[in-house]
C-alpha cells in the first residue's frame, strides 16, 4: 500500500540551524515550523486569514516561498483554502469534532477487534510506530511529532489489514492533526499520553479485543472533552 504525505523534511534545530542570518533568507521549511508553533499556542488565532502579501511582508522572503509554506500548512490541516480566497487557519466547530472523532472511534475500534488475526507484518509496523511516537517527544519538531502521531494510529488500523481502512484513518488523522497538536501543546502531559499510546499499543499486540475496544474509547472521549475544551476557550477569548 502507498500511503501519499507531505514530504518528511529534517528535525527543527536542523532547518533553523542552516538559516542564521549569515547564511540567507529563511527557508519554507522554517517559516512553515514558526506558523505552527503560533497556531498551537494561540498566537494566531484559529480562523485567521493567512494572505501571501502579509506574510511576504512579515518574513521578507519570495511569494515562491510563501506559497510553499502555505502548501505544506495545507496538507498538514493546519491551514485550509477556499477557491478565489485566502488561505486561513483552519477552525471547527463542536459538530465537526464529534464527526471527525466519531469516525475514528469506527475505525479504531473495529481495529482493535481485528487486532486478534492481525500478521506479523502489522504487528512489527505497529512496534515500530509506538517507539518512533515515544521519541519524538524528544524533539522540538512539530510537524514530525505530528507525522508519527499520525502513523501511529495508522498502525493501529493496519492491524486490520485493510488498506483503504489505512487510507481512511490517514485521511481523518490529518484533518483532526490541528486540534490534536492544540491540546498536546496547550495540556504539556507527555508522560500521559506516552502511557496511553503504549498502553493502547500492548492491548491491540496482545489481541485482547475487549480492552482495545475500551481504551479507544477512552483516549477518543479524552480527546474529544478536551478539545471542546479548547473550543470554548476560543469563544470566550473572541467575547
Amino acid at each position: 500500500m502507498t500511503i501519499i504525505r507531505p514530504e518528511k523534511r529534517p528535525p527543527a534545530a536542523a532547518r533553523h540551524q542552516k538559516n542564521t542570518p549569515s547564511s540567507g533568507a529563511l527557508t519554507a521549511d522554517v517559516i512553515a515550523e514558526e506558523v505552527r508553533n503560533s497556531i498551537v499556542s494561540g498566537e494566531i488565532p484559529l480562523g485567521t486569514a493567512m494572505t501571501e502579501k502579509s506574510m511576504v511582508a512579515q518574513y521578507g522572503v519570495s511569494r515562491a516561498t510563501v506559497r510553499e509554506v502555505m502548501q505544506y500548512l495545507i496538507a498538514e490541516g493546519y491551514l485550509a483554502r477556499r477557491p478565489y480566497h485566502s488561505a486561513y487557519v483552519r477552525a471547527f466547530s463542536s459538530k465537526e469534532i464529534r464527526d471527525l472523532l466519531e469516525a475514528r472511534e469506527l475505525l479504531e475500534v473495529h481495529a482493535g477487534l481485528q487486532s486478534i488475526n492481525a500478521d506479523a507484518n502489522a504487528k512489527a509496523r505497529l512496534r515500530r510506530a509506538l517507539t518512533d511516537y515515544l521519541t519524538s517527544f524528544d524533539e522540538e519538531d512539530l510537524a514530525e511529532s505530528s507525522r508519527r502521531h499520525r502513523d501511529l494510529h495508522v498502525a493501529l488500523v493496519g492491524m486490520t489489514g485493510n488498506d483503504r481502512l489505512m487510507r481512511q484513518e490517514e485521511q481523518l488523522m490529518i484533518d483532526s492533526s490541528l486540534v490534536v497538536a492544540v491540546i498536546d501543546a496547550r495540556r504539556d502531559d507527555v508522560d500521559k499520553m506516552k502511557r496511553m499510546h503504549t498502553q493502547l499499543v500492548d492491548a491491540f499486540l496482545d489481541g485482547d479485543q475487549q480492552l482495545s475496544a475500551r481504551l479507544v474509547r477512552e483516549h477518543l472521549d479524552m480527546v474529544h472533552r478536551a478539545a471542546l475544551e479548547e473550543l470554548d476557550a476560543v469563544e470566550l477569548a473572541k467575547d
